[in-house]
């Protein structure tokens, strides 16, 4: 029985671990190997803590999904949408999952439940910015993101190519 719940500062050591280790397996054949293996659990545990320290007053939020065993295995973090450049109101900031938990409907459950939270501030649509490349993009899709914009950037010395995929209705997407 998976669980998501709101994050919590104590959890920012296991969203950490969960950050590193799925950039280590998603991003294994876009990123080069010795950017991955140098990516530190203390460095990302230090960045979530900050973030959860100041989800409130910026107004974003992060829920993690924790397995049978109360391990967090993945998590999720969204909010206004950051560049006002694009209609979209909300934005899907971050997901990831542990491999292992992957094609299970987390990933599913945890997108709906920032949907449901975007929702709450009336903010009814929402975008979500991905390297291309990268096997989330069929998982968007599938669950109704069009692709919007395409961007070139620039990760550990490689040019990669980002796609954002847009909901201008986020309703299909609401944990009931």
């Amino acid at each position: 029985m998976m669980i998501v719940r709101q994050a919590e500062l104590a959890d920012a050591p296991a969203i950490a671990q969960v950050n590193v280790d799925t950039w280590r397996t998603a991003y294994q054949k876009i990123l080069p190997a010795d950017y991955l293996a140098q990516l530190s659990y203390e460095n990302r545990e230090s960045n979530w803590r900050d973030i959860l320290v100041n989800a409130e007053k910026n107004k974003y939020f992060v829920y993690v999904a924790e397995n049978e065993l109360g391990q967090i295995v993945g998590f999720a973090a969204g909010g206004y949408e950051r560049t006002h450049k694009y209609v979209y109101q909300g934005e899907l900031f971050a997901i990831y999952i542990l491999q292992a938990y992957q094609h299970q409907g987390i990933g599913r459950k945890l997108v709906g439940t920032i949907a449901s939270q975007l929702s709450k501030l009336n903010l009814n649509s929402m975008l979500v910015w991905v390297l291309g490349d990268n096997s989330a993009c069929r998982f968007y899709e599938v669950l109704g993101g069009k692709k919007i914009e395409e961007q070139q950037t620039k990760r550990a010395g490689v040019v990669l190519k980002e796609i954002a995929y847009g909901w201008t209705d986020i309703t299909m997407l609401l944990e009931n």
